[in-house]
């Protein structure tokens, strides 16, 4: 996603410089540690964050209270609840930092008025809306339709970073399996 962010904000400032500096200016840097809690299940999304580094996973918990990851963010990525952001409505998804992040935020509020004011800064949102959207269609497949070693293998070949990056206990329970089952995958693939 970071080449593909990188691509768009270059559009954007070539297409009008004025609307990519407001853009950059409304952005504001923070950071946060690992176990924070960027966004809380059962509340409001307000903001947009853009990873610098570090890890976040995207997850909500199922009726017994387990954890259910729906997806990891890496450098680069956009971060957000879009459905609450969009929406304003509460939702049932959270976002916590699992390794050290820094990250530029910027509030809904304020992406709206940038998104009035700028057609292009309307049309950048609406395309990193439409890349999320196709990715989020190739994670249904992914998760619905593919084994754990089948998973496994393609993390390998599309995502080669989720295995060299994510501790192994996310990464087995982002795939539905036991550390051990993983250990096994991993050895006899």
């Amino acid at each position: 996603m970071e080449n593909i962010l990188a691509q768009k904000l270059e559009k954007l400032k070539l297409k009008n410089e004025e609307a990519y500096i407001a853009f950059n200016e409304t952005f504001k840097w923070s950071s946060a540690k690992k176990g924070a809690i960027l966004e809380h299940p059962n509340s409001m999304c307000k903001s947009m964050y853009i990873l610098d580094s570090g890890i976040t996973k995207q997850f909500r918990h199922k009726e017994d209270g387990t954890e259910h990851i729906i997806w990891f963010n890496f450098k680069g990525d956009f971060v957000t609840s879009f459905r609450s952001f969009v929406e304003q409505t509460s939702t049932n998804e959270g976002i916590k930092v699992i390794e050290d992040c820094e990250f530029l935020m910027v509030s809904r509020e304020k992406c709206y008025q940038l998104a009035e004011k700028y057609r292009e800064v309307e049309t950048f949102f609406r395309e990193m809306l439409e890349i999320y959207l196709i990715q989020s269609e190739e994670r249904m497949f992914f998760l619905q339709a593919l084994t754990a070693k089948e998973k496994y293998t393609y993390l390998q070949k599309n995502q080669p970073h989720f295995n060299q990056e994510l501790p192994q206990k996310e990464l087995a329970k982002f795939l539905g399996i036991t550390r051990e089952t993983l250990s096994r995958i991993r050895k006899y693939p």
